[in-house]
């Protein structure tokens, strides 16, 4: 059998089944871990990256969360970038506060311990951490205007840094690239479906937030207390649910984009994932892997069929600080999301569940909302 015949029976195969998940729409997603994905044929792009295409569709569909092994991105890179991240957090306040995040800035530098929130009906609570916020540059004279749009404010007080920094971005954006040319392929769609007009590796309006969490029992909402952090919150690192008015490391919540890939600190488990019984997975490091999410976006242009899991991030530990730094690859800022009429059709359904929306708007409504400066 030709390649050609033996992708076309692969993306047979997959709508055929995407086509039983669709019309089955309650497939629960109970899962009690999450699935580690070998990328490396797809990245290599390499004939066998159908199977990896697969995988990556039933992680999407079962959990919205998984791992990558064999990515390709260098190990010295990844551990560049977090030690030289450390190493930033730790310098002085002032000198932090030279790229201070403000409107006038874009949104974009150095956020302060407790500006990102969480909000909830009657208010917001406080993140405990810091963080550094960059996104793809782009002039703030282009039309349509943006509030987002503009330089950003690199962290050169440390050059070293600031080369790792963007060492690390443009691995992370061949790496995204790849991996939604799997995605794309485990939705029946072509294998560049999210290229062009709608993402790509140079088009995506990538984010890039490299997070510092100290220890949460150093919380505001801790001071006060002996022996470490509050009662509420200790429940939730056993994996209780709590309610948003509890001062988390990082609060409940859904990430806005397409797909996130985060580089974590390997000595310090945080990052718990919430599955369909309302019980939080951790998520522990895994030595040479990104744990990776998918965004709303991908929820709308798969018709429903992917949907992003909720996660929080709790640092319990009495003495270490965690850093993480998620890569956010997005689509472009202008592109307007929709699922496509070859995957509708494909699905076996005429109307849409999700109405097409703009991606520069949605992300203006979110960004302008997670602050409290």
């Amino acid at each position: 059998m030709s390649a050609a015949a033996v992708a076309r029976a692969c993306c047979a195969s997959m709508i055929a089944q995407i086509r039983r998940q669709h019309h089955c729409q309650n497939t629960k997603r109970w899962f009690q871990s999450i699935p580690v994905v070998d990328v490396g044929s797809l990245v290599r792009e390499e004939q066998a990256a159908s199977n990896v295409a697969q995988q990556l569709h039933k992680a999407c569909h079962e959990v919205g969360f998984f791992y990558v092994s064999n990515h390709g991105v260098p190990a010295q890179t990844c551990q560049k970038v977090l030690q030289e991240a450390h190493a930033w957090f730790a310098l002085p306040e002032h000198t932090k506060r030279r790229i201070l995040i403000r409107a006038d800035t874009h949104y974009r530098g150095y956020q302060q311990l407790g500006a990102n929130v969480t909000r909830y009906e009657d208010g917001y609570q406080r993140d405990w951490h810091e963080a550094i916020d960059l996104y793809r540059e782009q002039s703030p004279q282009v039309f349509p205007a943006s509030p987002i749009h503009g330089p950003n404010q690199w962290p050169t007080q440390r050059p070293t840094f600031d080369i790792a920094l963007r060492e690390y971005i443009d691995s992370m954006l061949h790496l995204g690239q790849h991996l939604m040319r799997g995605i794309a392929m485990g939705l029946g769609l072509p294998t560049n479906f999210f290229e062009g007009q709608l993402s790509g590796r140079d088009q995506s309006y990538w984010c890039t937030r490299v997070i510092h969490y100290p220890p949460l029992a150093q919380g505001t909402s801790h001071r006060n207390r002996e022996g470490g952090i509050r009662e509420a919150a200790a429940a939730a690192v056993q994996g209780a649910e709590v309610n948003r008015s509890v001062q988390l490391s990082c609060g409940e919540h859904t990430d806005y984009g397409l797909l996130t890939l985060v580089n974590q600190d390997p000595h310090v488990s945080a990052l718990q994932v919430k599955n369909q019984q309302g019980q939080w997975i951790s998520a522990d490091p895994i030595p040479g892997t990104f744990v990776c999410n998918i965004g709303d976006m991908l929820k709308v242009w798969s018709n429903g069929l992917y949907k992003p899991t909720p996660h929080r991030v709790i640092n319990a530990d009495p003495s270490q600080s965690r850093v993480s730094i998620p890569f956010f690859y997005e689509p472009c800022y202008e592109a307007i999301v929709e699922p496509p009429i070859a995957l509708v059709n494909k699905l076996g359904t005429r109307l849409h569940q999700h109405t097409q929306l703009r991606y520069g708007s949605h992300l203006e409504g979110k960004v302008l909302n997670n602050f409290e400066l």
